[in-house]
This record gives C-alpha cells, sequence and structure tokens, in this order.
C-alpha cells in the first residue's frame, strides 16, 4: 500500500442526500420526493438550458480560466469591480481553497456549531485545528463565544448566514460589530449560500464589508435559488489582493464552460428569480405551518429548507420516510427538509402522518 497522511484517518467525509435514482434503485419506488440536499425543487430556466447546450458543442476545449464574460456579468449584476470577484466550482470549493491558503499545522479555524459541515472538514484537510463553537440555545451563531475563541493562530473564521443546517440568521448590525472586532490577522469569511432566500427585515449582506476590509470574504453559489446545483459553480467577493492570494490555492479550469453559460444565462432571469423567493416562503410557511399543526419542534428558518426534532431517532425516521418515498437528511437529534413545492412538501408531511 502507498504510504498515506498519517491523519488521513481522522478526516471526515462529507455525505451528501441519497440521489433518487439510488432510491428508485434500492426500493423499487417510482414516486420520488429528494428534500435531503437543500436544491431547487424546479428545473432551470428555458434560456438557461438551451445556453448550457449551446456551450456543449466547445466540449473540447478548456473552459476560459478568467471566467471573463460571467465575471463581468456578475459584477454588473452586484454593483461590484470585477477584480473583487473570484469564482469556483461551488462555494464550497471556494471554502477549501481559501482553507489551503489559510491553513497549515500551527493554524486554527473558528465556526459555529452546527453549521455547515464543510468548515470542519476544510480545517481537517488543509492541517488546521478547528474550534468548534456551541451554538446559542435557539441554535444561533454565539458571536461573543466565538470571538473569545479567536487565538493568535486563528487565521479563519466562517460566519454562515443565514446558517446550514439550523436555517436562523444574524442581523447584519450584528455581524458588522463581529467583524470589527476580529483582529486584521483573521480572515471573517461570511457565507451566504442562502442569502437570496432571507426575508427577515434585520438581515443584510456582509459585501459592503468584504469590498471594504482586507480580511473579509463573502461566499455566495449558484446551486440555490438560480437552480444551477448540478453544473457547481459559486463565488467570492473581496478586495483583489485577498483573492489574488486566496486563488493561489485552488486548481485551474474549476469552473467549467458549461457552468459558466448557463450561470451568466441565468443572471438575466431577475424578475423570475424574485418570484423564486417569494415562492420559496411560501412553500417555508406552508412546510412550518404542517409541523406545528403535527406538534412537531422545528427551527424557525431564513433558507430554503427547515430543521425539525422528531419524537423519535432521526435515523430511524428517515429512513422510514425514504420507504415512502420522500428523502430527507437526519442531523445528529435533527431532521433536515428542504422546502420543496406545495406538492413535495404534501408528500412529506403525509408521510410524517404515516410513520
Amino acid at each position: 500500500m502507498p504510504s498515506f497522511r498519517s491523519d488521513l484517518d481522522g478526516i471526515p467525509v462529507y455525505r451528501p442526500g441519497k440521489p433518487i435514482d439510488e432510491v428508485s434503485r434500492e426500493l423499487g419506488i417510482a414516486e420520488i420526493v429528494k428534500l435531503a440536499s437543500n436544491e431547487w425543487p424546479l428545473e432551470p430556466f428555458p434560456e438557461v438550458q438551451q445556453a448550457v447546450a449551446d456551450a456543449m458543442v466547445d466540449m473540447n476545449r478548456y473552459p476560459e480560466n478568467s471566467v471573463y464574460h460571467l465575471v463581468n456579468g456578475l459584477a454588473e449584476y452586484l454593483d461590484v469591480p470585477t477584480d473583487h470577484i473570484w469564482m469556483g466550482a461551488g462555494s464550497t470549493e471556494l471554502i477549501l481553497a481559501m482553507a489551503l491558503a489559510m491553513g497549515g499545522p500551527g493554524t486554527s479555524f473558528v465556526f459555529s456549531d452546527p453549521s455547515f459541515v464543510m468548515y470542519p472538514i476544510a480545517a481537517a484537510i488543509s492541517g488546521a485545528e478547528g474550534i468548534a463553537v456551541p451554538s446559542t440555545p435557539d441554535l444561533g451563531h454565539d458571536l461573543q463565544a466565538m470571538l473569545t475563541s479567536v487565538r493568535p493562530d486563528s487565521s479563519v473564521v466562517f460566519v454562515c448566514n443565514p446558517n446550514n443546517p439550523t436555517g436562523t440568521y444574524l442581523p447584519i448590525a450584528d455581524v458588522e460589530r463581529f467583524i470589527a472586532a476580529v483582529p486584521d490577522a483573521t480572515l471573517v469569511v461570511v457565507d451566504e449560500a442562502y442569502f437570496e432566500f432571507a426575508t427577515a427585515s434585520d438581515y443584510g449582506t456582509a459585501v459592503p464589508e468584504a469590498l471594504a476590509r482586507d480580511n473579509v470574504v463573502v461566499t455566495r453559489t449558484f446551486s440555490k435559488v438560480f437552480g444551477l446545483a448540478g453544473l457547481r459553480v459559486g463565488y467570492a467577493i473581496g478586495k483583489p489582493d485577498t483573492l489574488g492570494r486566496l486563488r493561489r490555492a485552488q486548481v485551474p479550469f474549476s469552473v467549467n464552460s458549461a457552468a459558466q453559460a448557463g450561470a451568466l444565462a441565468a443572471l438575466s432571469c431577475g424578475d423570475r428569480l424574485e418570484a423564486r423567493v417569494v415562492d420559496n416562503e411560501a412553500a417555508r410557511t406552508q412546510l412550518e405551518a404542517g409541523l406545528a399543526a403535527r406538534r412537531v419542534e422545528y427551527v424557525p428558518s431564513q433558507t430554503n429548507f427547515v430543521l425539525f426534532r422528531p419524537a423519535q431517532d432521526p435515523a430511524v425516521l428517515s429512513d422510514s420516510l425514504l420507504r415512502h418515498g420522500v428523502i430527507v437528511r437526519p442531523m445528529g437529534p435533527f431532521v433536515r427538509a428542504t422546502v420543496g413545492t406545495g406538492a413535495e412538501n404534501d408528500k412529506l408531511l403525509e408521510a410524517l402522518d404515516a410513520v
């Protein structure tokens, strides 16, 4: 056998939600609803599909490494300078690249617990120590405890807002105060993968902080409201010098040609994207009301998923729901369910009644 890293077995493995085809093969169920991976439940807009199909003609060529057209389209869409944008194969790839650029033996990363599972994985892969700070009783970030946990060797702090998997959020004023208190030598990564879904009046983006401060980066993705999870495209916003250093740890050509074309086309669908946010809020309210009517404890969400605490073992419940054609995600003492269409939410609630 080859000689592997001595700590390889200690690196956590990311375990995605089961795909529909796999469940169909294993259980012989034809109609399956996947509510495990926080995907948008409907297919991409027609012009996005066409742009991806057109891009396939040139699949014999490497994609444009600078992601020129998408970066320029995104800069106009966000009203930020082009040199303040960094593209990647989903925000997950950017998180890993940042970890590789900022980590190593003798460093530490600070993050809330529970939060996005990639933070401790990225820390372990990079050789940094992961410092998991317990959440508040309502499953939000305990910013004061996180600030206290920042050590001289802490090179990165992750703030997921809104938070995955809890669905909770931080008011933008709290985030701004936190950023101001973090040492300049520590990179603050504000993960806004679910930014578009948040409708709370005191929620806001940290992009202005990322444009103004060398030690702040905001990450976002096209995998959620844009409905392009299968293409793997995300981006970060920050100061050019900071992004230039971070991207040294990124592999070349990571954003493929189809992803670039599809994401650029999606940016032109503004009105329909806003309609998706409205639809998600209505469906989220429907799901939360259904859980409340069944006296199931849940965490009020600002995302496209809802975390709830079942009366029985979450793994057992998830397996039972699977056999009724509903894929959800057990997470410790909780179950996380993506907000689906109205019909998909009804199927989940009916399955809960059945089991």
